[in-house]
């Protein structure tokens, strides 16, 4: 971690040798601890953001067969069935991020601006592929497409036809401002 290197040199430069070995020993590990609980905590905001999707292509689909949201099938799918289409539910939950995006795009649920956003967040965190640290625009943009996500889940799951064309207008709005704020 290039973060921790660039401390432990700047610490062994400024301080005894028993005074960097305290440092090594008790303040190095919290400090590695810390910045990685804040690397993930992100990543928690595309978690949530690839299973709101997954989900609202479930119910787009016609997966749930009643107001319940099933997120996983347990041990036992036969006792499921009467909530859910489990075919279904097994073969999209195989499909990939930018396939749900697609279908979802395609289909009217996400216009165009949101579809752009969570292109680039997908784009953005395959970069984790490449071992290639996150940086604070990468992690805020998650986050974003984490609360644009939401709006959209919200407004599928909701019977309430004005709350939900307001939260997907909502939604675009904020896409569509953040995509014209990178240009």
């Amino acid at each position: 971690m290039e973060t921790i290197e660039h401390l432990r040199k700047l610490a062994e430069l400024n301080l005894c040798d028993s005074c960097f070995q305290k440092y090594k020993a008790f303040l190095e590990p919290t400090i590695q601890s810390t910045i990685q609980s804040l690397r993930l905590r992100p990543l928690g905001d595309w978690i949530e953001t690839e299973s709101e999707i997954t989900q609202i292509v479930m119910k787009n689909k016609g997966v749930f067969k009643g107001k319940a949201i099933v997120l996983f099938l347990g041990n036992d799918e036969n006792k499921i069935t009467d909530m859910v289409d489990v075919k279904a539910f097994n073969q999209i939950k195989k499909w990939k991020f930018n396939e749900k995006i697609n279908y979802l795009h395609a289909t009217g649920v996400l216009q165009d601006s949101s579809y752009e956003l969570l292109d680039k967040a997908r784009e953005t965190r395959n970069r984790l592929h490449d071992l290639i640290a996150f940086s604070e625009q990468d992690y805020a943009l998650f986050h974003l497409a984490y609360i644009i996500t939401n709006q959209i889940w919200t407004a599928t799951m909701t019977d309430q036809k004005d709350i939900s064309i307001w939260l997907k207008t909502n939604a675009e709005k904020n896409a569509k401002q953040w995509l014209e704020s990178q240009k």
